[in-house]
């Protein structure tokens, strides 16, 4: 199979419908023996005309930290045909109804508090890897017409991933059901820096019977991991079309994670060095110099780095087949 082409990537494949189971104030950084407030849930009917949150329109951008030391997250799920590809137009599961979902800014020592509206077509979940949190109570499945709430406090600072933790998983990662949460250090990151944050992951596409031009998730193939689309922040090439504006001598800080569901990252900046890497984003973790970082299915990095002349840098995972399937874009560096 030729993955340098999407179109022929894109072959018919039978269809295997998927089913489903079931001002701030400062405060620490988390110490060894950590302990948070109790974690309970709440789950009640969704009211009738609920409004959806305004999708996030730059998934590359980081919000700013909002006022006070409560984060509030309201998450909608909802079904939505995405563009994954050029021409590949997608059915896929949503947080809010965009791949990845939106991006979650808070701060080490805040609440996030979360509201999850369950306004699709089957039961839903959220697992937010910066929490500490009862899976069996804050993960609880979603059903339609629900909505759960609950909080968590961010002890630790990173670059996490949060995504759907319903059986299979596998199927509910893999059609779009994920997004990043930055915690940020309470003394922040250090130096200012402009700043980034792609989410790396991969598509398995059959075409759906009867509906010409679009797509479904196809759980045989997401259990062989041969991805026939790899994407940044949700669409294949989407920077190599509109590059990342940065500058010559501008230190750049990028906010990686990857949501695989199965694909490891090799994330590599070509034409610079990484001049610090933080591992999951936690500066605990710094390496200094590093041509190209790995992160797991599940994992995150914080990476930096300052280019010192005019021209366009590639930013890929290494994994060229994965670059070719369409993670893969551009910075382009002004003086």
């Amino acid at each position: 199979m030729n993955r340098s082409s999407i179109g022929a990537l894109l072959s018919t494949v039978a269809l295997a419908y998927l089913t489903a189971c079931s001002g701030r104030s400062a405060s620490a950084d988390a110490p060894a023996d950590v302990r948070v407030p109790a974690v309970t849930a709440e789950v009640s009917t969704t009211e009738p005309g609920y409004a959806v949150p305004t999708p996030q329109s730059n998934p590359e951008s980081l919000p700013p930290l909002p006022s006070g030391n409560t984060v509030t997250v309201n998450l909608v799920l909802l079904d939505r045909t995405v563009q994954i590809a050029p021409g590949v137009k997608y059915r896929a599961w949503t947080f809010n109804g965009t791949v990845p979902g939106p991006v979650i800014h808070a701060q080490v020592g805040d609440t996030i508090d979360v509201t999850l509206t369950n306004k699709a077509m089957m039961g839903h979940s959220i697992d937010f890897h910066a929490a500490l949190a009862p899976p069996n109570i804050a993960y609880q499945t979603v059903q339609p017409g629900k909505t759960l709430h609950f909080s968590w406090v961010a002890r630790y600072p990173g670059a996490f991933l949060y995504h759907c933790g319903t059986p299979p998983v596998l199927a509910h990662i893999s059609n779009g059901m994920y997004g990043a949460v930055i915690v940020d250090p309470k003394d922040g990151w250090g130096s200012d820096a402009r700043s980034f944050v792609l989410v790396q992951s991969e598509f398995y596409p059959s075409p759906y019977p009867g509906a010409p031009g679009i797509f479904y998730g196809d759980l045989s193939k997401m259990k062989t991991a041969m991805a026939d689309v790899v994407t940044f922040n949700g669409l294949a090439f989407r920077y190599r079309v509109n590059p990342l504006q940065i500058k010559v001598g501008q230190p750049v800080r990028v906010f990686v994670v990857d949501a695989g569901p199965s694909h490891f990252s090799a994330f590599h900046i070509v034409g610079t060095i990484l001049s610090r890497v933080l591992v999951d984003g936690n500066p605990s973790n710094q390496l200094e110099g590093i041509q190209t970082t790995a992160i797991p299915p599940g994992g995150g990095a914080v990476v930096e780095f300052t280019v010192q002349q005019a021209g366009t840098y590639p930013v890929v995972t290494h994994s060229f087949g994965d670059a070719d399937a369409g993670a893969l874009g551009l910075f382009n560096a002004t003086d």
